[in-house]
């Protein structure tokens, strides 16, 4: 009256694939977050070293266009001191309209901040996908 004997095998449970795969995602998710967290922090480094020698070149800089501005208003004190004074302005506020125009152009040419993990995100994406030209 026994339907089935009871030594017979299970059936083959495909859980084991799947948890496989999953493990296999995960450890690929883990080894791409620590690339962007080397990309994060080599971003911070080249921001700090950035910040710190634009820090120290204003200070000089201001420093020298201070003296600068001193000498000529001394020299004409006598007798071209507005017009001598004016200029001296004119070519400050010049001098800072180009720096930000480089400071602009700077920022508009700078690389993506996670572009190597975007990319090999890109290339997982792909090779999950089957897409021709796959490489890891």
């Amino acid at each position: 009256m026994t339907d089935a004997p009871l030594d017979r095998p299970a059936p083959a449970f495909p859980g084991g694939v799947v948890r496989e795969a999953a493990g296999l995602v995960v450890a690929a998710l883990a080894t791409r977050g620590e690339l962007a967290a080397l990309e994060l922090t080599e971003a911070r480094q080249r921001a700090v070293r950035w910040l710190t020698y634009a820090l120290l070149a204003a200070v000089m800089l201001l420093a020298t266009l201070l003296a600068a501005a001193l000498l000529v208003a001394a020299i004409f004190w006598e007798t071209y001191r507005w017009q001598a004074l004016t200029i001296v302005a004119l070519l400050y506020g010049l001098a800072a309209a180009a720096f930000a125009a480089v400071a602009a152009a700077e920022l508009r040419t700078a690389p993506p901040l996670f572009g190597a993990t975007l990319h090999e995100l890109k290339q997982d994406c792909d090779a999950l996908r089957g897409a021709p030209g796959e490489s890891s």
